[in-house]
């Protein structure tokens, strides 16, 4: 029968690739020191090989053909596995880690569960020399291991929050005669609150299409903020197709607000239309702040109301303000993410827009 685990080493090299391991290596030090073992590691264990998530004193390998693997035997049961010397154990005595450098004697591993109750891998330590574990030891590596499964999970949530926050991405920049649109997510972290939308919608006064775009923040991070962020995103979509700015933001606050009181979160919100033909930007800046208007002859002025965010503490009223975008302005929204990159000055986000001319691009910089 294949192992219970046959994804592990898609599991390993998403860990890696994200940098998420030191959550797992601060657990696995702390098994090396406790046992005052030379050697300990977090093991996937998949259909034909092992993969090595997370290790101390160890060389950096990180895949085991499965028949070299002493933590298969681990995952096949659901207690500690404690080989007092693997050299006399007929089950490892051949397996390389044992005949050749560093040969290990001694082996104590527990099972470590995936979301699902299965075996997905083990927690062990090796020594060079035999020897026995007291029952205290093996209770705290039995401990050592459930928290490891926390720490999985917390992964595993973390990884689906930001794939709802990709979904409630766009893919593609609307098409609207007159202008010029460009955007881009870089997240610090698996997930958070961040987003940003954009469309075309009929004017509902009589007018021709408009482009609407949005930025929001909800605060926190993962899957209960990406959540809460794509109910705002979806609420304010439904509302901005048949009212303005206005109406729709206090409509959205009025849908949303108990989402977020309930989850003790508030989300800012910045929103604008813009008539192509005219340049007529209606907008609203509920707690946002960070938008601003460039160009190389007229220099920067940053579009600022003092509204309330959604679901604060007190309900604001939201009316629109209004302004002009020219033909040779670019208009700039960012989250407060790009402060952890340029530092706490809207400043330097001036700097980065020293050129205005084009909005292809400047969301790479």
């Amino acid at each position: 029968m294949p192992l219970p685990y046959s994804t592990a080493r898609t599991e390993a090299a998403t860990l890696a690739k994200k940098g998420t391991t030191e959550r797992f290596d601060r657990i696995v030090r702390l098994a090396q020191a406790i046992f005052g073992a030379p050697f300990a590691a977090l093991n996937l264990i998949g259909r034909d090989a092992q993969y090595t998530v997370s290790s101390a004193g160890l060389p950096p390998i990180s895949e085991t053909p499965v028949e070299e693997s002493i933590c298969v035997y681990t995952v096949r049961q659901d207690d500690l596995l404690e080989v007092r010397d693997l050299r006399e154990d007929e089950r490892f005595a051949h397996m390389k880690v044992v005949l050749e450098p560093p040969r290990m004697r001694f082996y104590a591993g527990v099972p470590v569960r995936g979301q699902t109750g299965q075996n997905i891998g083990a927690l062990c330590i090796l020594d060079l020399v035999p020897r026995t574990l007291g029952r205290q030891q093996r209770e705290m590596l039995a401990d050592l291991g459930a928290l490891l499964e926390r720490e999985l999970a917390v992964q595993e949530e973390m990884d689906l929050a930001g794939q709802v926050q990709q979904l409630m991405l766009p893919t593609t920049a609307p098409e609207i005669a007159g202008v010029e649109i460009a955007g881009r997510v870089q997240p610090a972290r698996e997930a958070g609150g961040d987003y940003f939308d954009w469309f075309v919608v009929q004017d509902p006064f009589g007018a021709g299409p408009q482009l609407q775009f949005s930025l929001g923040d909800v605060m926190g991070t993962g899957l209960a903020a990406s959540l809460i962020a794509s109910e705002v995103r979806a609420v304010l979509r439904g509302h901005a197709r048949y009212t303005d700015v206005g109406d729709a933001v206090a409509r959205t606050s009025t849908t949303t607000r108990h989402d977020l009181e309930a989850n003790d979160r508030f989300s800012t919100l910045w929103v604008g239309r813009l008539d192509p033909p005219s340049g007529r930007l209606d907008y609203i800046d509920a707690g946002h702040g960070l938008t601003i208007i460039a160009s190389q002859e007229r220099g920067f002025r940053r579009l600022v109301q003092n509204f309330l965010p959604l679901g604060a503490p007190i309900e604001d009223t939201w009316t629109k303000a209004t302004d002009v975008l020219r033909e040779d302005e670019l208009l700039v929204v960012v989250s407060d993410g790009v402060f952890d990159v340029l530092g706490d000055s809207f400043e330097k986000v001036e700097a980065k827009l020293a050129d205005p001319s084009t909005a292809e691009g400047k969301p790479d910089r």
